[in-house]
């Protein structure tokens, strides 16, 4: 069997550690990931190993050289970039192989791996580990005996059902490595592995219990260090040659390696302190990493999970924010205080909260225009467009740092979030942002939600920074794109209705539009309907004298509308049931998410001044009132809760709901009650959309969902 150590990747979530050094040589405990590795190789009887390299490929190999703890060393060099199946392709040798990940720390019992992959007669085994946060792995779903039944890329927390992460760690048969086509870029997880499945592969995951750390990030390179110092019986390490000033005080987890000298009366707690690294006297360190030849002023404060460059010097008496990351060479004068990373290529940390909403950084011009160079670059769209309600100033920033990466930005001044989908379609636009309330919200324009890997990937262009700025693009007015769509909302309602109409929103912008589209209508002082629009569409509601449409109502009475005109429609995800029975009665179809085609979404589903167009031309058009339309409608309630969870979210629904997940939402169905139940992206909410006969039975199914929840927290 041929063992290949992937050791190609950049790390830049661990800079500035990684900036001037390999990922696999980042030490913990003074020993580099790849070395613990080699050594683990020796211990379980192996020989030798293939290291597949890319990144600084040069300075790894000089270090390890052709002997690493007993195991003979080859290497196989990357030109550009393969992926994980396409290196290991280029090193293979013809023989079965274990695929190892040379930047992370492990301690997995090999032999056993061999033999449950042997056992099993399998094509592939991938060694699993439990992790507290699903999202940032790949994840494995596998029947009682392992075998492997789905996987899930790091998905976003609300498709998380599962905590059994993908480390990276596989024996492949020689079989399934000689269908991986040479010097094309390829991965296992995303393609290697789902085509084995599709095609009716034996395909096993092994938990592994032993230590396991991916060391992806500051955070998990210190979480690993403390693990470690905690397993040999240490509170901290000192190694022998560095030097400690009196009165300075080591603690949780600390690591001080040889070289580095600390001055007196400072404080350190979970930080490592590099070699030859110096820190003057009165210094404050809480879970940072200070990397090699460091110089530290007296008397500097450093916040948690910040990170100092290689032959940095910071003056005295500085503050040093928590999280910001200083570059390789930085010198940083005495005094100041810095809020935000010192290098183009720092990191500030962008997180896109429910429907993409710009969350975890400050909105200001800065931010806004790095923003907007990330939605560039991620994107990589010839034109992008957007649209504001307010904050012209927001906009301005906004669009100028799209335009200065080439990208041209169709806008919309004073304009609804219909509006701007609606135009986007029209200009056929793949994405949109939309800036209302002082929030940015950044979204596909076919189903308004982006995709989890388009997420991650604007997060980390944006995390990264590393953004040079291009040709300016144009700023084109879509004014054009507003006629239309009034005229297409005009098109819509009636030219005669029994009934007036009133319209209550929080976007002043929204009232203006439906009195403009039924100027000149012929509505008479028939039946009072009275529509409120929310902050988002699934607010909007109608009352009337004798009674109220709720929003799925709506939805029904649009839905009806296009049937009855010979027309399909697609609805969002937890749209109502019965708009597909409805659906089939009348010899139509209903999409969820997105057709066939990628149209997307049916504008009245996006839009709530298109959900009440539709619903009144559903009145006009049977010449009902709403009384008649509510009688008409199934006796069903429609329920909303939302409900916080302590902690271990997705592996408490896969443990307690595992035979209820249907795409990605569990539907937990009682008497009289379906629920859908998804965690929200934060990974400590629960969102539970319930159809039911009653509020009584809806109150049951989400009391019982949440209860057997909390009943088997860990």
């Amino acid at each position: 069997m041929q063992i290949i150590i992937l050791a190609g990747g950049e790390g830049t979530r661990l800079r500035p550690l990684t900036a001037d050094t390999p990922k696999p040589l980042v030490r913990v405990l003074g020993i580099s990931a790849i070395e613990r590795l080699t050594a683990l190789l020796f211990r379980n009887g192996f020989k030798e190993a293939t290291i597949a390299d890319f990144y600084l490929a040069d300075k790894l190999e000089a270090t390890l050289g052709s002997f690493s703890n007993g195991i003979r060393l080859s290497y196989v060099r990357e030109d550009t970039p393969l992926g994980t199946a396409g290196c290991v392709r280029k090193a293979w040798n013809g023989d079965d192989v274990m695929v190892l990940s040379g930047d992370g720390v492990c301690e997995f019992n090999l032999p056993k791996i061999v033999d449950f992959h042997e056992r099993n007669d399998a094509d592939v085994t991938i060694v699993s580990h439990e992790v507290s946060d699903p999202r940032e792995y790949g994840l494995v779903t596998a029947d009682e005996t392992g075998r492997v039944v789905g996987f899930s890329e790091k998905p976003a927390y609300d498709s998380c059902l599962t905590d059994l992460a993908n480390t990276g760690a596989y024996i492949i048969s020689k079989e399934i490595i000689s269908r991986i086509p040479e010097n094309e870029k390829v991965d296992f997880a995303s393609d290697i592995f789902p085509e084995v499945l599709a095609t009716h592969g034996r395909i096993f995951t092994i938990p592994e219990t032993g230590i396991w750390f991916d060391i992806g990030d500051i955070s998990s390179l210190l979480s690993c260090q403390t693990v470690l110092l905690d397993k040999e019986g240490k509170d901290y390490l000192i190694f022998e040659g560095a030097s400690v000033g009196e009165g300075t005080t080591v603690t949780g987890g600390s690591v001080i390696e040889q070289g580095a000298t600390v001055g007196r009366n400072c404080r350190i707690q979970s930080s490592l302190l590099m070699n030859g690294s110096s820190m003057g006297d009165g210094c404050e360190l809480n879970r940072c990493v200070i990397c090699e030849d460091v110089t530290i002023g007296r008397g500097v404060t450093f916040g948690g999970l910040s990170a100092v460059g290689s032959g940095s010097v910071i003056g005295s008496a500085v503050t040093i924010d928590p999280g910001v990351k200083i570059s390789p060479g930085s010198k940083i004068p005495a005094g100041i205080r810095v809020r935000r990373d010192v290098t183009p290529s720092g990191y500030k940390l962008l997180e896109l909260g429910e429907g993409g909403r710009a969350d975890g950084i400050e909105l200001t011009t800065e931010n806004l225009l790095t923003l907007g160079k990330a939605i560039a670059r991620a994107f990589n769209q010839e034109a992008i467009t957007v649209g504001y309600s307010d904050s012209e100033g927001m906009f301005e920033a906004l669009s100028l740092g799209i335009r200065s990466c080439g990208t041209a930005v169709y806008y919309l001044n004073n304009a609804t979030f219909g509006e701007t989908v609606f135009a986007a379609r029209r200009l056929k636009t793949r994405y949109c942002a939309y800036i209302s309330g002082g929030s940015v919200r950044i979204f596909r324009s076919g189903n308004c939600e982006l995709a989890r890997s388009e997420e991650r990937s604007l997060c980390e262009k944006y995390n990264r920074t590393e953004l040079k700025d291009s040709v300016t693009a144009s700023l084109i007015n879509a004014d054009a794109e507003r006629k239309l769509y009034l005229d297409e909302l005009r098109s819509i309602l009636p030219e005669k209705f029994a009934g007036s109409v009133q319209i209550s929103s929080k976007d002043p912008r929204e009232k203006k539009l439906f009195i403009e589209a039924t100027a000149g209508l012929d509505w008479t002082d028939g039946e009072k309907l009275r529509f409120t629009i929310g902050r988002s569409i699934e607010d909007t509601s109608c009352e009337f004298p004798s009674g109220r449409f709720s929003y799925e109502q709506l939805l029904l009475l649009s839905c009806r509308l296009h049937y009855s005109d010979g027309e399909n429609v697609v609805l969002p995800e937890r749209a109502p049931l019965v708009c597909d029975e409805y659906a089939k009665e009348s010899g139509r179809e209903v999409f969820r998410l997105s057709p066939p085609d990628e149209g997307g979404l049916s504008q009245f589903s996006v839009d709530p001044l298109f959900l009440v167009a539709e619903s009144i031309g559903y009145l006009a058009k049977r010449e009902i009132s709403a009384s008649v339309a509510l009688s008409e409608l199934p006796d069903i309630c429609y329920y909303h809760k939302t409900a916080r969870i302590a902690n271990g979210l997705p592996k408490l629904l896969n443990r307690e709901f595992a035979g209820n997940r249907q795409g990605s939402d569990i539907i937990v169905e009682s008497a009289g009650a379906r629920a859908y139940v998804r965690p929200l992206k934060s990974g400590k909410e629960l969102q539970m959309y319930v159809e039911s006969v009653s509020q009584e039975a809806a109150n049951a199914i989400c009391d019982d969902i949440i209860s057997r929840l909390r009943a088997h927290q860990s």
